[in-house]
């Protein structure tokens, strides 16, 4: 909000919704642990998965939002020298991170861990949207932006279906 910048403040829209719903997922994960009656705790479970859907949905909208800013406006923060490779870096670390995540706990079951790791798949597709804007800029690509933007609005509204289904989803779906 410093910067009144456009991009800056939608994109910290998007991560501070990110934040809140992991955060939640967490918290609510914890205080799962402790409920001894499974039918209790997997009725618990499976609220906090809708309601992560509803969050989902709400990340879904807001990145859609970012990338409709970088199609129309042309508004994006450019990036270069060193600092492409650092966040080319960290796009890859986020999404071995969610593939690794998916892979080694695919032994643990249950709404809260299945919400957790579609977060983490979330917030790895959004980072390979920036690196692949960021490469493309670097190689002075003429349709970094805009295709870049597309890819963001792709999964966008792939993040809402996936909420919309999170959300819609019947407890027999647990058992």
């Amino acid at each position: 909000m410093y910067l009144l910048s456009g991009w800056l403040i939608t994109n910290a829209i998007y991560y501070l919704i990110l934040s809140a719903a992991r955060g939640q997922a967490l918290h609510k994960f914890a205080a799962v642990k402790q409920i001894e009656q499974p039918g209790e705790r997997l009725q618990l479970e499976h609220n906090i998965y809708r309601r992560s859907g509803l969050f989902l949905c709400l990340l879904g909208i807001s990145y859609l939002l970012v990338s409709l800013r970088m199609y129309v406006l042309g508004d994006a923060l450019i990036f270069s020298g060193n600092l492409v490779y650092l966040v080319a870096a960290v796009s890859f670390t986020k999404l071995g991170m969610a593939v690794y995540g998916m892979t080694a706990n695919r032994n643990l079951k249950g709404p809260i861990v299945s919400t957790l790791k579609i977060f983490s798949f979330t917030d790895a597709l959004v980072s390979i949207v920036v690196t692949q804007y960021t490469l493309l800029t670097m190689q002075h690509s003429p349709r970094a932006l805009d295709s870049s933007a597309l890819l963001g609005m792709g999964f966008s509204l792939f993040f809402v279906c996936i909420g919309m289904y999170m959300a819609c989803t019947k407890k027999a779906r647990e058992k």
